[in-house]
């Protein structure tokens, strides 16, 4: 399954490169050390096989003397470096101290025509050697036989094995510390990389809470194609609400017009004795009238999704609106009992609170007897908001069907009904939650949760 984090793949595809690189470049290097250590042994050799052959006398009866060669590895007994000459007619060697009794079996190993080899053999322990051998032959004098000896030079093999195995030991350490060193710095250029695009999105946060209508322009050019995609989206969004605003306000004003000259028809049948179809119209007409102002309501509150996120004082809301009611004629006789948890911020557009609470305290404020009471407390990741009142109150089968268009259930004041729609709008419009019920203090009680800023 593919990762849906860009951040990863650019992480992940990084390393894997990273590794397989320093992977090719280790067996690249050890080889080369391989390879270079193996030629410089090989050139050793070949320089003390040239010296250990320029000694040989082929006519005294041992072709060399003892200790042909300065190294003193060449006289410590198994020491790992040897040398060797044999008589290839008779077989008759002759050896260095360090191969003490042993006798190197070097007859696979020689190239015939004096071509030297290299090769490995086996030692006087069973070790491999590395093992340099050529054979030699010398003219003889009055027309004798001429004779050929096959002379080998030596060296422990894991000595070199050894020094390779150190080698890889610490190319792994360097490569790793490398290879560690390259990913902390591909994550580094990924997460730099990646930073406009963290900026992009900050900016899209500062939009959907309302702090700037429209994202800045100092990124890099990468990346402004696609913050001026998003501007120009959100400018269209802006345009295409603020048109249909528009659209429903011009409507609603152009039906005021006419609605008003219908209710002056209905006033002046009313006076010309048609009371019953005066009444009639009149009824009609401010049911229109109601219905109109309950969509240019709407038309203001502000449309959102999930990804919105804003901030409105609960606290604010409430003085506000309670200060208002309380010069009213029927909020004025009321005592209002308010109790709202301090600082408390909702997450709701500051007009959509404003509306949806000043819908549901007027609607306490038309029913309530003495007392409207107002309480706000903070429930997990909500604010509870709590209006009652002292009224009348409402059955329970009632109360569960408020906030149905343009359903009233007492005709004896007025209004329309349509308030407590506006507020079930709000409330969905915003995530949170309304119920009615009958208040302890026997009206009707409201209770609205808000999530949180």
């Amino acid at each position: 399954m593919r990762s849906r984090s860009l951040r990863l793949r650019l992480l992940g595809g990084a390393a894997l490169w990273i590794v397989l690189a320093l992977v090719v470049a280790g067996i690249a290097i050890g080889w080369m050390f391989t390879a270079n250590v193996e030629r410089s042994m090989r050139e050793e050799l070949t320089a003390s096989l040239n010296r250990l052959v320029a000694q040989i006398d082929p006519a005294a009866a041992e072709p060399v003397e003892p200790g042909p060669l300065p190294d003193p590895h060449y006289d410590t007994p198994l020491s790992g470096a040897y040398w060797q000459i044999e008589d290839v007619a008779t077989l008759e060697s002759w050896r260095s101290r360090s191969l003490w009794d042993h006798v190197l079996d070097t007859r696979n190993a020689a190239a015939p025509g004096g071509v030297e080899r290299f090769s490995t053999i086996a030692g006087p322990g069973g070790q491999s050697l590395s093992a340099m051998v050529r054979e030699v032959s010398f003219s003889a004098s009055a027309g004798g036989t001429p004779k050929r000896f096959r002379v080998t030079l030596a060296e422990d093999r894991a000595l070199l094995d050894e020094s390779i195995r150190k080698f890889g030991g610490d190319l792994l350490v360097a490569l790793a510390v490398l290879g560690v060193a390259l990913i902390l710095a591909a994550w580094l250029q990924v997460r730099l990389g990646l930073k406009p695009l963290e900026s992009v999105r900050e900016g899209i946060g500062a939009v959907r809470r309302g702090a700037t209508q429209r994202l800045a322009s100092h990124y890099p050019a990468e990346v402004l194609p696609l913050v001026g995609e998003v501007n120009a989206l959100l400018e269209q969004q802006q345009k295409s609400m603020e048109f249909a605003r528009a659209r429903a306000a011009d409507l609603a004003h152009g039906l005021k017009t006419p609605l008003s000259v219908l209710r002056n028809l209905a006033a002046e049948m009313k006076a010309t004795g048609e009371a019953a179809a005066g009444n009639e119209v009149d009824e009609i007409v401010g049911e229109m009238d109601d219905r109109v102002e309950y969509q240019l309501r709407l038309s203001r509150l502000r449309m959102r999704t999930r990804a919105h996120q804003l901030s409105a004082s609960l606290n604010e809301a409430v003085d506000r609106t309670v200060a208002v009611l309380s010069r009213t004629q029927e909020g004025e006789e009321l005592d209002w009992r308010i109790d709202v948890a301090p600082e408390l911020k909702v997450d709701i557009d500051r007009h959509d609170l404003m509306e949806l609470v000043g819908v549901i305290l007027e609607n306490a404020a038309k029913w309530g007897r003495s007392a409207v009471t107002v309480e706000a407390v903070v429930a997990g990741a909500y604010a509870e908001l709590r209006i009652a009142d002292d009224g009348p109150g409402l059955p329970d089968d009632q109360a569960a069907r408020l906030g149905e268009r343009g359903l009233r259930h007492d005709e004896s004041r007025r209004g329309s009904g349509l308030g407590l729609a506006i507020a079930l709008e709000v409330v969905a419009l915003n995530a949170g939650s309304v119920r009615f019920g009958r208040a302890p203090e026997g009206g009707l009680e409201a209770i609205v949760r808000l999530p949180l800023a």
